[in-house]
């Protein structure tokens, strides 16, 4: 007994040098600190797509509330739709300036092509949970802009497919399920072309034209010019989320 324990401590002096002595990498998973803090940074990522998620969903829930359609139900779903938005902008923030990315700052990828990407999308995330977040301060839907909502019912749904799909693409790349992976990608990049192509319909469409030829144009309707304003705040998001760098 006394032979193992001092074998166990001898290891456990040893174990710093043999990571050391294998470039970095952790013997137990055959991982570098780069690809751990890699690591870290997707699941950022999909903390702040899942935030985002829940945001585009409770403006659709506040938004569908102010329809008018089931008295009885609205108020839950005027309620419940904003605690979502507070919640998502919530994880979006913690994502950004929370304990974790605060110590990945401080560390050897402090300015990496990930980093700055980050930022870089989170900043674009809150200019839409901004926009999002005045619009569910109107209180009710204005008297012939029933088609107007519903195009903001389809931007979000156009983000939150982006987002869930950028997050089938990262769990693809984490290299953890063999050929499950390659699917998951490939679906995921499907999600984020049909949300691409959603946004591409709804801000320059038929419909939108039709409005536009009868007079409710940016220039002249502050509800228009707020429908432009995420339409362009969204395609900057889905962008990004199309374009994320790999592992």
């Amino acid at each position: 007994m006394k032979n193992k324990h001092g074998f166990l401590i001898l290891m456990a002096m040893l174990l710093p040098l043999v990571v050391a002595g294998c470039g970095g990498k952790n013997i137990l998973t055959g991982s570098s600190s780069a690809d751990d803090e890699m690591m870290q940074m997707h699941h950022l990522h999909s903390m702040m797509n899942h935030g985002l998620s829940m945001v585009t969903q409770g403006s659709n829930t506040v938004m569908i509330s102010y329809m008018k359609m089931a008295p009885e139900i609205d108020p839950i779903g005027h309620e419940h739709g904003h605690h979502m938005m507070n919640m998502g902008k919530g994880v979006i923030n913690h994502s950004l300036s929370g304990p974790e990315m605060m110590s990945m700052m401080k560390g050897e990828h402090a300015n990496t092509e990930h980093m700055n990407y980050s930022h870089k999308l989170g900043e674009s995330m809150l200019i839409v949970v901004d926009l999002l977040e005045k619009m569910a301060k109107t209180g009710s839907v204005p008297e012939g802009m029933m088609a107007m909502h519903h195009q903001h019912l389809l931007i979000n749904h156009a983000m939150s497919m982006a987002a869930e799909g950028a997050n089938m693409v990262m769990l693809g790349e984490m290299g953890m399920a063999g050929d499950v992976d390659a699917y998951s990608t490939k679906h995921g990049e499907m999600m984020l072309n049909d949300a691409q192509s959603l946004l591409t319909e709804v801000m320059g469409g038929d419909a939108m034209m039709d409005m536009h030829a009868k007079g409710k144009t940016p220039e002249s309707q502050s509800d228009m010019a707020s429908t432009h304003q995420l339409g362009e705040a969204a395609v900057k998001v889905v962008h990004l989320l199309a374009n994320m760098p790999a592992m």
